[in-house]
């Protein structure tokens, strides 16, 4: 299937002039409240359901808000890269955001975004993720420890609770280095996991003075609070210690801005650090609970990944150097990905008046691409709700609208994180099955349930087999 590019066709473009400066179709809710029990009660389904119904752009009413829905490829195209410049994060979901990691590359803009990015993107690049490998691997094994115990007592393990153990040990490590404690580790993990939970809350809440009790502000003010005194005690230490090692902290610390001369600001870093920890601890174990729930539901495709592991690495410890060896692993990874996007969908806030295909968009208009529509589209995925990582070889990317797939962002804002998370994925993987036999666990139902970010309501159980010999 071909690309779609704006207006490329004269239908379209008759379209787009018929339809030029009239106000997009709206879904229909109830008063106050809007689509809300519907989004509840139908989850994610509804938006696909709305998107066959009223078409690729439309009006989602909310009760006390209004949300313009953006679910094809040239959507994206137009409000992240194209025409990004009016499309601002703003807005109450922002500002929540903001209220935990502050000033960090996902939430800041203008010249202080430049500057960080500018510092932090080529801490990873390829020789930098190789250096970073190591560390990553050990942290990976050291955080294992709830598959091992549930495989040696041969009882059922739920993979959604054991796998943040994991990526919050690699987040750590290689953020941090390897001397966090276990207990430091899991005091940031609760505190961290509890505020990213709030945020949606928390945008809702934004509205009432801040003095009228609401639900879970406190605990998450708590929370906040502990992060910040976790983390600028890290970077305390490391600036008592200069040269100590290479993880990314010690690097920040070193990293002068070319044009300025400048370094970062220990709020800076904790902005930085705390950002990293969103993107590199709970997105990651979301997005690897769901190719673990969709692997077990397709047994042949297991047993093809496994195959490719003990091929590319039979029991030993792998490096950077295999991560090319492991496609297979990559692609299940990022068909989890498009199934299951955690960062689900993308908001932002009209500066000034557009127009997006032939419909008016007011200044000050919330606008959402809707990243898990945008990756069922029927028009750029063939069977959209299969699970099927043969979609992502190299032919068939080259096919498709490149923008129709995109878990990690678009344009100068995407995720710097994006190789390093997908690197990730693949060695979680390759060592759980160099070490095990998985299985699904009969009787335990996986269902969607959406919050910040898309996570499963009932966990993802697994029955896990030692290796012999592993």
């Amino acid at each position: 299937m071909q690309p779609d590019l704006l207006s490329s066709t004269p239908a379209r473009a008759a379209a787009g002039a018929a339809a030029r400066a009239s106000t997009p179709p709206s879904t229909r809710g109830f008063p106050l409240v809007g689509v809300l029990p519907h989004l509840l009660k139908d989850r994610l389904d509804y938006l696909l359901s709305a998107r066959e119904q009223l078409g690729d752009l439309y009006t989602i009413d909310l009760g006390v808000a209004r949300l313009v829905a953006l679910n094809h490829p040239r959507h994206a195209q137009h409000v992240l890269r194209d025409n990004a410049r009016n499309y601002r994060k703003g807005g109450a979901i922002w500002e929540s955001v903001r209220s935990l990691i502050g000033n960090g590359l996902p939430t800041s803009e203008g010249d202080l975004w430049l500057r960080q990015r500018r510092m932090i993107q080529p801490e990873f690049h390829r020789d930098r993720l190789a250096a970073m490998c190591d560390l990553m691997v050990q942290a990976i094994d050291d955080g294992m420890a709830g598959f091992g115990a549930a495989a040696a007592a041969g009882r059922p393990v739920n993979a959604e609770r054991e796998l943040p153990h994991i990526t919050m040990k690699v987040i750590l490590n290689t953020m941090f280095g390897s001397g966090i404690t276990k207990e430091e580790a899991d005091a940031v993990g609760g505190s961290l996991r509890y505020a990213l939970d709030y945020m949606l809350l928390g945008a809702a809440l934004r509205a009432l003075p801040s003095w009228i009790p609401a639900p879970g502000r406190r605990r998450f003010e708590r929370s906040a609070k502990a992060i910040d005194e976790h983390v600028f005690r890290f970077i305390a230490q490391r600036r008592a210690q200069p040269g100590r090692g290479g993880d990314l902290l010690s690097i920040l610390l070193a990293t002068v801005d070319a044009e300025t001369g400048e370094q970062m600001t220990n709020q800076q870093l904790r902005d930085e650090a705390v950002s990293m920890f969103l993107a590199g601890y709970e997105t990651t174990s979301v997005a690897l609970a769901w190719a673990l729930h969709l692997l077990v539901e397709h047994p042949d495709l297991l047993r093809a990944l496994a195959a490719e592991v003990d091929e590319a690495l039979g029991d030993r410890r792998p490096g950077f150097a295999d991560v090319p060896r492991l496609p297979l692993a990559l692609a299940v990874v990022q068909e989890a990905l498009r199934l299951y996007p955690p960062a689900y969908w993308i908001p932002r806030t009209a500066i000034e008046d557009d127009e997006i295909d032939g419909f008016h968009i007011p200044a000050g208009t919330m606008v959402g691409v809707m990243t898990y529509v945008l990756h069922r589209h029927p028009d750029h995925w063939e069977a959209p709700a299969r699970f099927d990582p043969g979609r992502f070889t190299p032919e068939h990317a080259r096919a498709r609208h490149p923008l129709a797939f995109i878990p990690f962002g678009i344009g100068q804002r995407q995720c710097v994180g994006k190789e390093f998370a997908l690197m990730e994925g693949q060695l979680i993987l390759a060592r759980l099955l160099q070490r095990y036999r998985i299985s699904a666990v009969p009787g335990r139902t996986t269902r969607l349930h959406f919050a910040t970010t898309l996570r499963t309501s009932g966990g993802v159980w697994l029955r896990l087999e030692p290796r012999p010999g592993r």
